[in-house]
């Protein structure tokens, strides 16, 4: 619904050719081209209503986007539209969340999180044309060119130019710098948040505001000057959370105990679960996306660790599967997902931090559905987590078809038909594969990840590329088939010879149907081979 109404109202908005005028001096029309397709369109929407339009402009490859505080005030998300072609309408590309608000300059900073569909994005894979920032200020009387969608634009892409009339000095941040020029060339409200270049192409300032004399008809168009920007981002630059998933070891587990009293005197942290998605797709995987709020008072420049854990509905944590790495479980195995917040204010709010986990991840080896629930918790980075979340709970449903492999211990010296080796024990699990063939294999590799050659050992304990290997193919006679017990053994002799000193290596399990792709494994089992 929210397209339809959006598009309806968009549409009858464009209407009229694209205006672009110019008061004297003008850029050469390739970078009227090049600045161009960095400067967007803003639609405010509250629910699935667009209520208000301004302008920005995108400052990095990765999508993220200055533009007005006041732009974005009484919103709750953000269509971002851009030009194709300089001489047609813009059109919806994506949309965008509020990651640093900026009172004082009326500064806004958004980030690029979603397709046209509303689909999650990962912003890093994003390669847009982008904006870079003038190193040098202008001085008055300096040519300035205005890009922005003003509402006498009818939607269409608007430049203006003119001078500089007047640099306005004001203290930030203990240090007093230019904080408004003030210009003679056209702005007019909807160019808010727009671009103001100089004549080499780069940013000098955001266009902001508008003050008329009635009995002359003068106006004079405000800019926040690229100083004030550039002093606020520094104040804030790790106050954008992350929007990618999250590349943090979870190595710190979740308590699974009741919420601490709320601090006191002038610290407050607290995190709310604000929903939680089922079978959204992200990066070609389906999984859950939650989506959090966490509010910071008095962690200015502290990071934080902000957190989902999933339990049943017991209480007990729910495993990930053997598939996870560690930026998906904790070091009990837990399943999670974590990543770092740095508020830049002393009061900072991130509406939306959100995570996801794919259903890959889920543990296995049951069957049917059983209760489950997410939690959020947030703390300061390296300390345990301090703020608790309500929970969510949801009906956890496992395959109709499973593959579960661990690797349960490694027994050193043993003994087999009068050689001396390693058995290795692992616990095999197939779920809806009966009279199926399941190929399960073990392979051995250097500390380094790189596979130990099995040049020493007859060709059936090689791999195609020559590394050590044992395999077995076992049929399932049930549709719940477990073998707990399940053991290869590999003698030493088969290792390769040569080397000297203690070799650090590791072992691991693999499952998948026979004649095709190993499809799942179990956490490795690190070990040593004595070579003196």
């Amino acid at each position: 619904m929210r397209r339809v109404i959006f598009w309806v109202l968009i549409i009858a908005m464009l209407v009229v050719p694209v205006l672009l005028q110019a008061q004297g001096d003008s850029l050469p029309q390739a970078e009227i081209d090049r600045i161009s397709h960095s400067v967007v369109l803003i639609v405010t929407l509250d629910g699935d209503e667009p209520i208000a339009s301004g302008s920005g402009t995108i400052m990095t490859p990765n999508g993220q986007i200055y533009t007005n505080r006041h732009v974005v005030e009484d919103g709750d998300d953000f269509a971002i539209l851009l030009i194709q072609d300089i001489g047609e309408q813009p059109v919806l590309r994506y949309y965008a969340t509020p990651t640093l608000i900026h009172d004082e300059l009326d500064l806004a900073v958004l980030q690029i999180d979603r397709d046209e569909n509303g689909r999650r994005i990962d912003s890093n894979t994003l390669n847009l044309p982008f904006i870079e920032m003038s190193g040098a200020a202008p001085n008055i009387g300096s040519r300035i060119f205005v890009f922005g969608f003003p509402d006498i634009g009818d939607g269409y892409l608007v430049l203006t130019s003119g001078s500089i009339t007047t640099i306005q000095n004001g203290n930030l941040s203990g240090e007093r710098m230019p904080l408004w020029y003030q210009t003679d060339a056209q702005i007019s409200p909807g160019n808010s948040g727009g671009l103001a270049v100089n004549s080499e192409g780069r940013m000098i300032g955001i266009p902001t505001a508008v003050r008329s004399e009635e009995r002359t008809l003068g106006r004079l168009g405000g800019i926040l000057t690229a100083s004030a920007i550039q002093s606020a981002l520094n104040m804030a630059v790790a106050a954008v959370p992350t929007l990618t998933a999250p590349q943090i070891d979870a190595t710190t587990s979740a308590p699974n105990v009741p919420p601490p009293d709320e601090p006191t005197g002038e610290r407050a942290l607290t995190i709310d679960l604000a929903s939680v998605e089922h079978n959204v797709t992200q990066d070609g995987a389906i999984g859950m996306l939650v989506h959090t709020s966490v509010h910071a008072i008095g962690y200015r420049g502290i990071p934080l660790r902000a957190a989902i854990f999933m339990f049943w509905d017991d209480g007990s944590p729910m495993l990930a599967s053997t598939r996870t790495a560690l930026v998906n479980r904790t070091d009990q195995d837990q399943l999670t997902s974590q990543q770092i917040l740095t508020p830049g204010f002393d009061d900072t709010v991130y509406d939306d931090a959100w995570f996801f986990l794919p259903y890959d991840l889920f543990p296995e080896g049951e069957s049917g559905s059983r209760g489950a629930y997410v939690e959020a918790q947030v703390g300061v980075d390296g300390a345990d987590f301090t703020a608790f979340s309500g929970r969510s709970t949801f009906d956890y449903t496992f395959p109709d078809t499973q593959l579960v492999v661990n690797l349960t211990r490694i027994e050193h010296n043993a003994t087999q038909d009068g050689l001396a080796g390693m058995k290795v024990y692992g616990y095999v699990n197939a779920i809806g594969y009966r009279g199926v063939p399941i190929r399960v294999a073990l392979f051995l590799y250097w500390e380094d990840g790189t596979p130990i050659p099995g040049s020493n050992a007859p060709v059936d304990f090689q791999t195609t590329d020559g590394g050590l290997t044992v395999q077995d193919v076992v049929t399932p006679s049930y549709d719940n088939s477990e073998w707990t017990e399940f053991w290869f053994f590999v003698p030493y002799d088969y290792f390769p010879g040569g080397l000297t000193g203690v070799q650090d290596a590791y072992a691991q399990l693999e499952l998948g149907l026979d004649g095709e792709t190993f499809s799942t494994w179990s956490f490795t089992e690190s070990f040593q081979l004595n070579y003196d």
